[in-house]
């Protein structure tokens, strides 16, 4: 496995120089069937890009591939531990849409990997099972698969300084390019393997178990066992069937032997699953011997008790969550508790039954909690977004009049709004600084007015100081960026000034209005408290969450589509567990929590991070791309049942 790794980091380099050299080629000869100007542009840009900087990406790139390669082929030391100090605001991180977009770009290059090297990827797949010792086929078992190489692809565009629409160029011709290139690069890996003597594991003796398709038997409808009892062989032997006892009773107890041999065998359960769930066996079969309701329904106690150990343990794999192992802690002793009892009955497996799903609701309780303040700062967000079309409307209905420069206009109904909805959702409305803030707008438009005497002239001059430190209040409060406020407060200054310009014999008091306006912008400037951040609309901060809606998709996205995804997330509730691609690869993920109004929603999953919270249009725009999806998977025992199946077919 060594040597292996060794080879495949040894031509990471290489790997990106062909898949770069590969795109740059194709994009020249692409340039003269663009027929749209924009198109063009966008063309001339990435090429310019690429030119700039091909051997500093080249190099990045090459890197990048080592070091996923290399995190790829680290197995988790220790399982990822919950939290054992309340969430803190800056450790959790919104994943809005632009994140949405990176996984989007990512599962687009993975599948166009899939496709162009499905062969390839299959039988090293396999050979890598082999290297690692295992019996079944696993995705994570192989460090080189494709996700590796398109999360390094995605970092190396992410670092090209150009448009977003010229990024997606490079990414979908670098995915086709990395394609072909991978497909060589697994061909040489399965024949460099071959010629060490490493045996694919499809070409050995290894019990795979094989699962049924659609459920010929339906564990949901009434009688389904017995169905696929009476579907057993009947003995050969005629001594057995003259044996004493009742014939059912002897075929109920061989399908249930058949059963549990195929939870052992089942290739998505721990071995620590499989175990405590095998105890399990002779108390069952006890249970269906004076229970003919175990036989008839697939709700009895004992069936969704195996079926509820099996789910949460398969969404809490031990060896990368520590809930896992806390949750096969608590379990054992119950499963001991049903193994030992001579005479199990319902009531024993529903008392058990209620204390699992104790435990899993305590679990996600104290989740919770530790992520109260995220929950709080989120819930908070979603008020803000409530309150910022109506105070965008109110703001817009004050200026209607009003002579105002675009700078102050473009201000007072975007960043503005925006601190209003901040200070009306953590102060109250009735607050004394709420209501300051609210009448800003107004004192500013007032003093915006061409003074009518001296003496309103000499109003304005006293008043004017506080109002700029309540502009300044407000701008602190949202992070304005200090270019923002620099732009804002210069237009302040020269409005005022015209403003406040007495008739030629007072031209003095002209100078005072603005050198008074310069001093309150010097005191900005000056002020070491004031750092200026990234963007007030594009931080994704859970402490500073953006609050206008940002444009999802393009023009010519299928509204029936959209419409889908959106009956989609109002199906979601607290509890569910769903399918969603994250940081570039599948995750099963319970929903912990979602707003009031659906604006956000917060997952927790095996991750790293273990916690996932998602603005609403980012969810959507995964379920858009098929990237997110209820999980709906065959029951433990339905998987069981279709095995069984499919062992009596093969036989007959």
């Amino acid at each position: 496995m060594k040597k292996h790794l060794d080879a495949m980091l040894a031509g990471g380099p290489l790997v990106a120089q062909q898949v770069i050299d590969t795109t740059v080629h194709r994009l020249r000869d692409s340039g003269a069937t663009l027929a749209l100007a924009t198109d063009r542009q966008q063309l001339f840009e990435l090429l310019e890009a690429l030119q700039i900087r091909h051997l500093a990406l080249i190099t990045a790139f090459g890197q990048d591939i080592k070091s996923e390669i290399e995190a790829a082929a680290q197995s988790p030391l220790e399982p990822m531990r919950a939290p054992a100090s309340p969430l803190r605001l800056e450790d959790l991180t919104l994943m809005d849409e632009d994140q949405a977009e990176k996984d989007i770009e990512i599962s687009r290059t993975i599948q166009l990997i899939d496709l162009k090297a499905e062969w390839e990827l299959r039988e090293l797949q396999a050979l890598t099972a082999t290297l690692v010792g295992e019996t079944v086929l696993r995705l994570e078992a192989n460090p080189c698969r494709p996700m590796v190489y398109a999360r390094a692809l995605s970092r190396a565009a992410h670092g090209l300084d150009i448009s977003k629409a010229s990024r997606g160029m490079f990414l979908r011709t670098a995915g086709f390019a990395m394609a072909d290139v991978l497909r060589d690069v697994y061909g040489d890996a399965c024949r460099r393997l071959k010629s060490w003597g490493v045996q694919a594991l499809e070409f050995r003796s290894a019990p795979i178990v094989r699962a049924g398709t659609a459920p010929e038997v339906d564990l949901t409808q009434p009688d389904a066992l017995l169905t696929l009892r009476d579907r057993l062989p009947k003995p050969a032997d005629p001594s057995r069937a003259s044996q004493p006892g009742d014939p059912a009773q002897r075929q109920t107890g061989e399908l249930l032997s058949r059963l549990f041999e195929q939870i052992l065998a089942d290739p998505r359960l721990e071995a620590t699953v499989k175990d405590v769930i095998g105890r399990l066996q002779s108390s069952v079969l006890r249970v269906a011997l004076n229970d003919p309701t175990l036989m008839s329904s697939h709700q009895h106690p004992a069936w969704t008790l195996i079926n509820q150990i099996a789910a949460h343990a398969s969404d809490h794999p031990q060896f990368s969550d520590s809930r896992g192992s806390a949750f096969m802690e608590f379990v054992e002793p119950l499963i001991e508790k049903l193994a030992v009892d001579e005479a199990p009955d319902a009531a024993l497996y529903e008392g058990a039954l209620s204390d699992v799903q104790a435990f899993i609701d305590r679990e996600d309780e104290v989740q919770l909690q530790h992520s109260q303040a995220a929950v709080k700062a989120l819930a908070e967000a979603e008020q803000r977004q409530t309150l910022m079309p109506l105070l965008r409307q109110q703001v817009m209905h004050q200026l209607q009049s009003a002579e105002l420069s675009e700078t102050l206009r473009r201000f007072l109904t975007g960043p503005w709004v925006d601190v209003l909805a901040r200070t009306m959702v953590s102060q109250g409305t009735d607050n004394p600084q709420t209501q300051a803030l609210v009448g800003t707008v107004d004192e500013l438009l007032w003093s915006l007015e061409r003074p009518a005497s001296e003496l309103d002239r000499e109003e304005v001059r006293q008043r004017l100081p506080a109002l700029i430190e309540r502009l300044k209040l407000g701008m602190e409060t949202i992070g304005l960026p200090q270019a923002e406020r620099d732009k804002v407060l210069d237009d302040l200054m020269h409005t005022h000034s015209r403003r406040l310009r007495s008739a030629p014999a007072g031209e003095v008091r002209s100078v005072e209005a603005e050198t008074l306006v310069q001093q309150m912008r010097d005191e900005v400037l000056d002020d070491p408290r004031e750092s200026p951040s990234d963007s007030w609309a594009q931080d994704t901060s859970v402490g500073a969450l953006p609050t206008v809606p940002m444009a999802l998709g393009g023009a010519d996205e299928d509204s029936r589509v959209k419409a889908a995804a959106q009956r989609w997330l109002q199906t979601l509730t607290k509890g569910m567990r769903c399918k969603l691609f994250l940081q570039g690869q599948w995750v099963t993920a319970h929903l912990l929590w979602r707003s009031d109004n659906g604006e956000f929603f917060m997952f927790t999953s095996s991750l790293a991070g273990g916690m996932h919270s998602m603005t609403r249009r980012a969810l959507e725009r995964l379920r858009i791309e098929g990237l997110a999806t209820t999980f709906v998977e065959l029951s433990l025992m339905q998987r069981a049942v279709d095995s069984v199946l499919q062992d009596l077919d093969e036989a007959s």
